[in-house]
């Protein structure tokens, strides 16, 4: 089952042209991740470092001084000029279909808000104010961000992350299969094989994708869905009305959520550790705990820098930091979430940290899990 370019009636529809180059983008992508990327902690060992060495007398110690000496290499100088510009022209490839085709998603996405025979449903709050650490940033460059809302039929900000996100994984080595919501259903299935859900939350759900793919994976269950973005939660309740899944989607902050105690059994966050700060971070989980009822399980998944095996090789994935808008990147990377897991009152010995394989691709995934006793 394709995953990644799910055709619905509010999905970007490009030209042949636009096609072409958002291809051209995912393979400048897949040569630079994959045959330059690749070489850049050996560039350090070969260049950078020895070069820093006969500047300063002695090799780089602190993450700032690797830094400097990865950006001795003129090779690896090519390489992150060059993975920037890909990651800008990533957002032109996807934003030229967007905008041409606005008026037909908007309207597409109207009618199914607006059906009578909706299955889910959609909940703004008119008063809410995102919070700036989110909302004030183009984060990984996407034009407005998160919280992109240009007006009351706004689809902007969820077309520009489906899509634009399709660019980018497939840039990654992501296969059309691939699934963080399937990732975390095997891992359901292998450490809980008699855990089935009936009321679940997933935080931070951006377009949408996995919030609809849980809704599909498990039809009886009631399934719930947060982001801060109207513009972003309207593209994601279209998006799941079009597939035909029933979703809740919820305007709100995922640390401080209006959900009572105990009220869900499976509370899910996929790539939000690395896009709050420590403060909210913290928050996000104990608000997990709180809405968690007990014997349901809450599992955090992310991107897998977190073991990269040398301060070098984190270093250099830290790049996404200071040239990809990605603010606390290195932030979730340095976290010690099993700490943060229990002080927001998970025992110990329930906490388990995985480094998981892709449903189909290269990409290898991060989460944290926890039961809630009680």
């Amino acid at each position: 089952m394709k995953v990644r370019d799910l055709q619905h009636e509010v999905l970007p529809q490009a030209t042949p042209e636009e096609l072409s180059r958002q291809r051209a983008v995912v393979s400048l992508r897949k040569l630079l991740n994959a045959r330059v990327r690749s070489g850049n902690v050996a560039r350090y060992d070969s260049e950078g470092a020895p070069a820093f060495a006969a500047r300063q007398g002695r090799q780089p110690q602190s993450p700032e001084e690797i830094r400097a000496a990865l950006f001795e290499s003129q090779r690896y100088r090519m390489w992150s000029a060059a993975n920037r510009s890909a990651q800008e022209m990533l957002w032109v490839s996807v934003g030229e279909p967007v905008y041409r085709d606005l008026d037909r998603m908007s309207a597409a996405a109207r009618a199914l808000i607006d059906a009578p025979e909706r299955k889910g449903s959609l909940t703004l709050d008119p008063g809410y104010e995102p919070s700036p650490e989110v909302a004030d940033i183009d984060i990984h460059l996407q034009p407005g961000g998160y919280g992109l809302d240009r007006g009351p039929d706004d689809v902007v900000a969820g077309a520009l992350y489906e899509t634009g996100g399709n660019v980018f994984s497939f840039g990654q080595g992501a296969g059309r299969s691939d699934s963080k919501t399937g990732v975390a259903v095997r891992l359901l299935g292998e450490h809980f094989p008699d855990f089935t859900p009936q009321r679940i939350l997933d935080l931070g759900c951006s377009a949408g994708a996995a919030s609809a793919a849980y809704a599909a994976t498990y039809p009886d269950a009631d399934v719930h869905a947060v982001d801060i973005g109207a513009g972003m939660l309207r593209y994601a309740h279209a998006r799941a009305e079009s597939l035909g899944v029933a979703v809740h989607f919820h305007q709100m902050d995922a640390s401080a959520l209006s959900f009572a105690d105990n009220s869900f059994d499976l509370v899910v966050s996929h790539n939000l550790l690395h896009e709050i700060g420590a403060e909210k971070r913290r928050g996000m989980i104990r608000e997990a705990a709180r809405v968690v009822r007990p014997g349901g399980i809450v599992i955090h998944q992310d991107v897998s820098i977190r073991f990269e095996p040398t301060i070098v090789h984190q270093v250099e994935r830290d790049w996404d930091t200071h040239f990809n808008n990605e603010r606390h990147w290195h932030t979730y990377a340095s976290a010690d979430l099993i700490a943060d897991m229990r002080a927001a009152g998970f025992d110990a010995e329930g906490i388990v940290e995985h480094n998981l394989p892709a449903v189909q691709g290269a990409i290898r995934w991060y989460a944290i899990t926890a039961r809630k006793q009680g």
